[in-house]
């Protein structure tokens, strides 16, 4: 950097190097310009706007990190610019909203950490600093790395996550975590008197099968229920599997003559006297249907058990509902 460079942006303003320096570095210009010229080797990203926002100094890493135009003279000027060519930090909303946006947090406060996702996907953390009289110091640093290590520990979280909640056999929720998605969708219904409905179901005699095709096979027909269920239940209603042969169908904003209905139509499509393609047997389901109507979670599955025991009772292959 020029002697004519460093001293132009020591004047422009009057005021931005003392904001910055120490009275005493000042005073001595060789020891100013090593260190302007030891923040411009080290390839740091950094600019300095003044209080109208103006790019009083930028270094080279900040001009080619944003593709800064010689004729630029604004921070608005700059971004106008990235998101026309797509550089810089990628903006999905419309130019002129992201910049009322960002005049609303540049100078809301003294100091400012966040992070930017740059078009060429990377990821820059930026610390604005805001200085006596407006001024405004940017640092732009490099996290790319940190934060692809972040990603791949997310991605393993929410495996273990996914894994903690997912019965391996089915794929389907299991029990843990279809009660814990319970609770929440009976708060829910409470706070907003909204309908819900519990279905518990068996698959019948299912020992039967085990006994008579192998466990391989019993394991096909709890897979095939998984799928049935899975294309035939809407999108909103959860499907879980609680035991060896027992499923949970969680109905949210469903009354109990809709959750019947929905549990009829899910019968039907089981392969219940002829075999289905991909699985080679027949077998059928019993299901119990219980509203929620503001009551525990017990008295709620109380209720779909005592009308599943009914259905097995009345010979199996049958919706019950929950009697009042």
């Amino acid at each position: 950097m020029s002697e004519n460079s460093r001293q132009g942006w020591i004047e422009h303003g009057e005021m931005p190097l003392e904001t910055i320096l120490p009275p005493s570095l000042l005073r001595d210009s060789t020891t100013t310009g090593l260190i302007l010229s030891g923040l411009e080797a080290s390839g740091v990203a950094f600019a300095l706007f003044s209080p109208d926002d103006e790019l009083s100094y930028g270094s080279t890493a900040f001009k080619l990190l944003f593709d800064v135009q010689p004729e630029a003279r604004t921070f608005a000027d700059i971004m106008r610019h990235c998101h026309l060519e797509r550089v810089g930090p990628k903006m999905e909303a419309p130019i002129e909203d992201f910049l009322a946006m960002a005049r609303l947090k540049r100078r809301s406060c003294p100091q400012r950490v966040f992070e930017i996702e740059t078009s060429d996907e990377r990821w820059l953390q930026a610390d604005e600093t805001l200085l006596p009289g407006g001024w405004l110091w940017h640092v732009f640093t490099d996290i790319t790395l940190l934060k692809s290590h972040e990603q791949v520990l997310q991605r393993a979280h929410e495996a273990a996550r996914h894994a903690a909640d997912t019965d391996p056999l089915t794929g389907l929720f299991n029990r843990r975590a279809a009660m814990e998605r319970l609770d929440a969708a009976m708060q829910h219904a409470f706070h907003n008197c909204t309908a819900l409905s519990l279905a518990l179901i068996d698959l019948d005699h299912f020992k039967s099968i085990n006994d008579r095709y192998g466990h391989a096979r019993g394991d096909d027909v709890l897979r095939h229920f998984a799928a049935t269920g899975r294309q035939h239940l809407r999108g909103g209603d959860i499907l879980a599997r609680v035991g060896g042969e027992e499923f949970l169908v969680l109905m949210p904003d469903t009354s109990l003559g809709e959750a019947t209905a929905a549990m009829e139509r899910l019968r039907r499509h089981l392969p219940r006297e002829e075999p289905q393609p991909g699985l080679d047997c027949t077998y059928t389901m019993s299901a119990g249907v219980a509203e929620y109507c503001g009551n525990a979670a017990d008295d709620l599955f109380e209720r779909a058990d005592r009308a599943l025991y009914r259905a097995k009772h009345l010979g199996r292959d049958r919706i019950e509902r929950a009697q009042s």
